[in-house]
């Protein structure tokens, strides 16, 4: 095997992205408020457009309306300036087509499309509502739940690096999402900072965000579930609601540093236009799209395989995963035990104290394989190393249990027993 763990000049941050096979019903992007009066101005629903123009002067006005940037943060460097090439607009859904055939045709204008509605992943089947009082005084430990934390080829062996006192110390980490509940018991409140976009108030992305920070950082209090990486320093959460996705993982690399690790946990995130791509691999050495066949700035993909549950093949495809080429490696895509949904353990109105054990899709999937990432980058600062982005997806994918059928690729599950060897 090459060697993984080389360290390069400008290493970049490790980006893990996981895609939802469905797409719900899209978020609004501005306020309600705001959409409801120029939906009354213009006597229609409104459609929101990217534009990308080849000098900044020309994005004043399309098509009468009033542009707004689409990138919040400031150009501090000639070679961001990227940024400040795209803008946003709203303009009346029965005109959409017209407006996009007309700046098709204007040599100022390099790109323009709709932006992506992105909703809540619709995972495959429901999670079982709370019912009846299921709250005792003490939570008590839901680690024997926790399968995929353990040793290969069933888990990923978090305690693999835990013996060796590696527990996400020194990495920071971000999540991009709709909504949290920082205030769960089993969360480090105090070591997460919000950076970008307004939370969505909405109980469905409070709990998915919530379980998938369980995955990663949950405390290790002998309480509930405990986070592959417990340690972690800081935690960062981006929201999409209020602002664009591309934003949302711009604002968040932002406050991350070389070695650190940013999940995008958003439905197809990185296949929605090129703002999306450059946001996102603006954290990595490289800018440029995903396409590996041209520039490949080490961004990891991830899919769903079957966890080793009655009912289900040990690391196959689900039927809901995305599979192929572009996919790297795969976390358990059933049957993952977490913080929030309250189907293990229901107290407390806000959730509080909410446990599940049936959170399921690419959503449970990717926070595995992020708390992989962390905690192989972890081991690397005991030595005063950080891991390029590729060579940490090399390290994950040539060390991982091998995926069961491969004629569906979803890669390999984290072995990191290996891949710590292999450091």
């Amino acid at each position: 095997m090459s060697s993984p763990a080389a360290v390069e000049s400008r290493p970049g941050r490790a980006l893990v992205v996981g895609f939802a096979a469905t797409l719900a019903a899209g978020f609004i992007a501005v306020s309600e408020y705001a959409m409801t009066r120029f939906a009354a101005q213009t006597g229609g629903r409104l459609v929101e457009l990217h534009v990308k123009a080849i000098a900044d002067e020309h994005l004043v006005t399309i098509a009468g309306s009033a542009t707004s940037p689409l990138f919040s943060h400031a150009v501090e460097r000639e070679a961001d300036a990227w940024r400040d090439q795209w803008v946003r607009v709203f303009v009346p859904a029965d005109d959409v087509a017209s407006i996009l055939g007309s700046l098709a045709s204007d040599p100022t204008i390099e790109d323009a499309f709709v932006a992506p509605t992105i909703g809540l992943p619709v995972e495959a089947t429901p999670h079982p509502q709370p019912t009846g009082d299921r709250c005792p005084l003490k939570t008590p430990s839901f680690e024997t739940y926790q399968g995929y934390v353990g040793p290969a080829p069933q888990g990923i062996d978090a305690p693999a690096a835990w013996q060796r006192g590696v527990r996400g110390q020194g990495v920071w980490f971000a999540d991009i999402e709709g909504g949290w509940n920082a205030q769960h018991e089993d969360l480090p409140g105090d070591r997460i900072r919000h950076v970008g976009g307004t939370p969505i108030r909405d109980r469905g992305w409070r709990e998915h965000g919530t379980a998938v920070l369980g995955e990663v950082v949950g405390r290790a209090n002998e309480l509930g579930v405990v986070g592959l990486a417990p340690d972690v320093e800081r935690v960062f959460t981006s929201s999409i609601g209020g602002t664009t996705v591309a934003d949302a993982i711009d604002v968040a690399a932002q406050a991350l540093r070389p070695g650190d690790v940013l999940l995008v946990r958003v439905p197809a995130a990185l296949d929605v236009g090129e703002p999306h791509t450059l946001a996102a691999h603006a954290a990595l050495p490289r800018g440029g799209r995903v396409a590996r066949s041209k520039r490949d700035p080490g961004a990891i993909m991830l899919g769903a395989g079957g966890p080793p549950r009655p009912g289900y093949t040990d690391r196959a495809r689900l039927d809901f995963s995305n599979y192929g080429g572009r996919v790297d490696v795969q976390g358990w895509g059933r049957k993952v035990a977490t913080l929030d949904y309250g189907d293990l353990q229901a107290c407390d109105a806000p959730g509080h104290r909410h446990y599940t054990n049936e959170f399921s899709g690419t959503s449970s999937a990717s926070p595995i394989v992020a708390g992989a990432a962390v905690l192989v980058e972890s081991a690397a600062r005991v030595t005063d190393r950080v891991i390029a982005p590729r060579a940490l997806r090399a390290l994950l994918t040539e060390t991982g249990t091998p995926q069961v059928g491969a004629q569906q690729h979803i890669g390999p599950r984290p072995d990191l027993a290996k891949a710590l060897r292999s450091l």
